[in-house]
């Protein structure tokens, strides 16, 4: 099989989105999110063509902590089984080497046992679980908690550190679909960014951002007393707005059983895989 990995380009759209756009039912994200990517000149993009012709994708982000964002594979149903999505990683893992990345990580769908054990043969393993929590219609916005001042940020560290979730849930905080490492240093810049809430027991950290057509408001660390965390989550997610709101929360947390008690459902679960670039 003649097959070549290489920078996407342009011309590569049309090709890819003829199947793409049909991934979930017509819901794929990778449609309106392209030429963003195609345009970042801080991440990088591939496409794995066979005989010429474009049947294959992935994206590489270079994340805040060092670490190395595998995301974005999708390959032609024609050519799946043939190794295409590994030769994707294995380029993506060699590039982030050469940038001095130390970790790399990416995330799959807690049912898509085909994609584990791709993942699992490009040298990744299983080290979280998380679920994605929505406020449900209608939720209104709660009134609790409040920023933490720069002042108490080397406090909060320790609060935010010391939780259950921060433990089972490897240490990352999630942002736009990808983790990163919650380190001292990340939770000061956050807190000086206005980013970190408290209320009671727990402690959350919040960013808005946006790509391609959509807008979100994204809790991406959850820890702390349930019933604390839940009504955070409800001053932080509720109300109404265009923005697309959703919490991340480690899968095993008893904050699970208190967001569905406060009107969250759940929209998916999905796997943390991780592997050393030393590896």
């Amino acid at each position: 099989m003649d097959a070549v990995v290489r920078p996407a380009r342009a011309s590569d759209k049309e090709p890819l989105m003829s199947f793409i756009r049909n991934v979930w039912g017509g819901h794929d994200y990778i449609p309106s999110v392209w030429d963003d990517w195609l345009a970042d000149t801080r991440n990088r993009m591939f496409v794995v063509e066979v005989g010429g012709t474009p049947v294959g994708m992935n994206r590489l982000r270079f994340q805040e902590d060092g670490s190395a964002w595998l995301e974005g594979v999708r390959v032609h149903p024609a050519y799946r089984g043939r190794g295409l999505a590994s030769m994707l990683g294995e380029n993506s893992m060699r590039v982030a080497r050469e940038r001095g990345a130390g970790v790399f990580r990416l995330t799959s769908g807690s049912r898509n046992k085909a994609a584990h054990r791709q993942i699992a043969r490009i040298g990744f393993t299983e080290v979280a679980r998380f679920s994605v929590y929505e406020p449900r219609s209608g939720m209104r916005k709660g009134t609790w908690g409040e920023r933490v001042p720069p002042r108490e940020a080397r406090r909060v560290v320790g609060l935010l550190r010391g939780s259950p979730e921060y433990a089972r849930g490897r240490g990352v905080l999630w942002h736009n679909w990808s983790a990163t490492s919650l380190g001292p240093d990340m939770v000061r810049s956050l807190v000086e960014k206005g980013a970190v809430w408290r209320h009671g027991g727990a402690v959350a950290v919040m960013r808005s951002g946006g790509e391609g057509e959509g807008s979100w408001r994204e809790v991406g660390f959850l820890g702390g007393t349930p019933d604390d965390a839940a009504r955070l989550a409800r001053t932080l997610l509720g109300g109404s707005g265009r923005a697309e709101r959703r919490a991340f929360v480690v899968q095993g947390s008893p904050i699970v059983h208190a967001l569905r008690g406060s009107g969250f459902g759940r929209v998916l679960s999905n796997v943390l895989f991780e592997r050393s670039a030393k590896d």
